[in-house]
Order: C-alpha cells, then structure tokens, then sequence
C-alpha cells in the first residue's frame, strides 16, 4: 500500500510540475499587442524622464513612488538611481558644469507578461546637454549614452511600479562613493575643489593627406560616430557595423570597437594590419580579431610597444588633469582627434575609448562601446580611486 501511495505522489507531483510548465508557457507565448506595448513604453519613458529631472533639480521626493521597494529589488533599483544622481551632479560641480537638460528615449526589444506584470529588454537611449558656469556667451554641448535594461513592471494601486531594473551602467565604476540614501534634495557641495580644470578650447585642426596603410584620424573619427550606437546621433540608421562580430555580452565590444574605428580599410583609419594586430573577415559569423584586436590590456601592451602607440602619461584623474608648471593646461590637453584612452581598473586594464572630439573648454570627448558613448567627457563613470588611465598617442 506504501508502495501504491508513493507511485500515486510522484504521478501527482509530476501532472502538478507539468500542468505548471504549460501554464507559465501559454502565459510566456501570450503575444502583447501593439497598443499595449506602446503603452507600457509610454509608461516607461514617463519613469525615466521624471529620473532624468532629478539630474537636473536634485529633487529625490519623486522617485520612491516610481518602485515597488517593498521587495528588495525595487529597493535595489532605486537606490542605483539615487547614487547615480548624486554622482553626475556632484561631476559637474567638479568641473564647474551645468547639466541644462537630460532626456532619454527608450525602445523595447522584447516583452512579455508575467502574472503581475510584464518582463521587458529595452534600450535607453540618453542625452545630455551641458554649458560651463563662467561662459559668456553660453555654448551647449551635447553627449548620448545607450543602455540596454532588462526590467520588470508591476501594477501597485492601479500604476505600473518598477520591480526591478537590471542594466549596463556606464556610470557604475563611479558610484561606490555614494549611498543610496534618498533626501528630500541634493544640495551641492560648496567645498573648495582640489584644482581648476584649465579651458583650453581647441578649434577643429586640419591633418595632412596620408597615404595608403598610414593612420588617417578624421576617418577614424568619422567611422567612430557612424557607428557609436546612439540612434539619434546617427545619420543612416546603422547601430553598429555588421561586418564585425559584436562581443558585447560575451566580454566586451570596447576594444573590437576601436580596433575597427583605426583599421578599417573603407570606412575608418585605414591603419595596416601586421601579425599581431589583425581582422579575419567571415561573411557569415562577422570578423574576429587577434588577441590584440580584440583585448583591451593586449591591445594597449600592442599600441605601445610596437610604436603605433606613443604613451603621452599614465596616472590618475588627478594627475592627468591637473595643471602643472610644464603643462598649465594637464596632460589632457596633449590628446588629439583619433587618439586612444585606456583605462585601468589596478593594473588590469578593462576598457578602451577613441578620442572623437573636444568641448567648449577643450575637455576631450571620447566614443566607445559595450556601454555606448557618444562625444561623452574622457572621465565620466571613472570615478573610483583605483582608476587609472592610459593617455596614447595614434602615431
């Protein structure tokens, strides 16, 4: 009978885990109309737009009641939010900026309900748009940032709440400063700054004709905004270039993505290859490169070595930006169009980025992937104090 009674449980148990896997697989198959989806997208960018308000005012007050932070992803969530705030205000007052409007604009890639709510993968699309205190008169510039979110909405009294909201962040290795407590507002700090960030605008300098196989800059630059991933910065429509194998996800595009913007033979810098640093073009699966290709501290160790590369300064912010007697204007100020920037978590360095402009102060602008950047100040995100950079020179 034991034996009988056993056999009857596991049959149960297996109908029960079986009846459960096909309703949660109709529920996942359940297809979101169109309405309902321009919906929820609408209610999105209504969240992160009051978000990018707090950038502007420091006002915290309305971002609780954007979160279910009675579960602790929500809580998570929003305390991310709060820290980021707080870092790109307490940024620009460092560097005597005003943000004067930040916007973002997202688009879902993939939803689907759940039983309280709904499962979405999105883009965000920022953009930023800034002046410096002192300027008279005032000039605008602008950067974009694009993040990929894999979020989840619920309804809590009849409003779609966030549950939880996972994404890349750009400003993530900058935030372990700050806490996630929410005040009423931020007020800036009025302490000294450590130095002033000298203004050495740089107008748009003319290069000579290269050859064949020599490194052309201003076409680096231009493969470098035709394909940075930021829709609104980009003329064609063409988010990445599909002649390339995309690594983001699987460790990375940053590097691939600079490699491509200096090498590429029709579009970008044009630089020869050789036989460490190369492409292996696939119709199929997309170009792979070498290990120097495609690893930012093996691609940095190439760069300088092989001389490509000249090595303006290593350190950190501080020691990059700060005026000094030889340079009053930092070792910032030596980087050109087309140049390169690692950057080094330690000693392992995990990121690169290709110079692709100057500000109105001559601040350099740089381009990269993984997270996308457009014309985003060489700093920001990099706040952390084992961060280091390397500032090469594209010979």
């Amino acid at each position: 009978m034991k034996k009988k009674s056993n056999i009857l449980i596991i049959f149960f148990t297996i109908l029960f885990t079986m009846f459960n896997i096909s309703n949660v697989s109709a529920l996942n198959e359940q297809k979101v109309s169109d309405e309902t989806k321009e919906e929820i997208e609408e209610v999105i960018n209504s969240i992160y737009n009051s978000r990018c308000m707090s950038f502007l005012d420091g006002d915290l007050s309305a971002l609780p009641t954007h979160f279910d932070t009675s579960n602790k992803f929500g809580r998570w969530s929003l305390e991310h939010e709060v820290k980021r705030i707080k870092y790109l205000r307490d940024w620009a007052y460092k560097r005597d900026m005003v943000f004067t409007d930040v916007s973002s604009q997202s688009t879902i890639k993939r939803i689907s309900p759940t039983n309280k709510g709904f499962k979405i993968t999105l883009d965000e699309y920022y953009k930023f748009k800034y002046n410096y205190k002192e300027d008279d008169p005032l000039t605008e510039n602008i950067f974009g940032v694009g993040l990929l979110h894999s979020l989840e909405i619920i309804k809590r009294e009849d409003k779609f709440v966030i549950y939880n909201d996972w994404y890349t962040d750009c400003f993530e290795d900058a935030l372990k400063a700050y806490s996630g407590e929410i005040k009423e507002d931020i007020h800036i700090s009025k302490s000294p700054l450590d130095f002033k960030i000298p203004n050495y605008y740089k107008p748009k300098p003319s290069y000579p004709t290269v050859k064949k196989g020599q490194y052309n800059r201003l076409e680096a630059v231009n493969y470098a905004d035709r394909y940075c991933g930021i829709p609104w910065a980009i003329s064609d429509g063409k988010k990445y270039n599909k002649k390339y194998k995309n690594f983001t996800g699987i460790g990375g595009n940053c590097t691939n993505y600079v490699s491509q913007c200096i090498g590429d033979k029709e579009e970008g810098g044009g630089l020869n290859f050789d036989g460490t640093w190369f492409c292996v073009y696939n119709k199929t699966e997309g170009a792979s490169g070498s290990s120097a290709f495609v690893n930012a501290d093996a691609f940095k160790n190439y760069l300088i070595y092989s001389g490509r590369g000249t090595l303006i300064k290593k350190g950190t912010f501080n020691t990059l930006a700060a005026p000094s007697k030889t340079n009053p204007n930092g070792e910032i100020s030596k980087l050109n169009l087309g140049d390169v920037i690692a950057y080094a978590k330690g000693s392992d360095v995990d990121h690169f980025a290709i110079v692709t402009g100057f500000d109105s102060h001559g601040y350099p602008l740089i381009n990269s992937h993984t997270t996308d950047r457009y014309h985003v100040p060489w700093d920001l995100g990099w706040g952390d104090k084992n961060i280091g950079f390397y500032l090469i020179h594209m010979r």
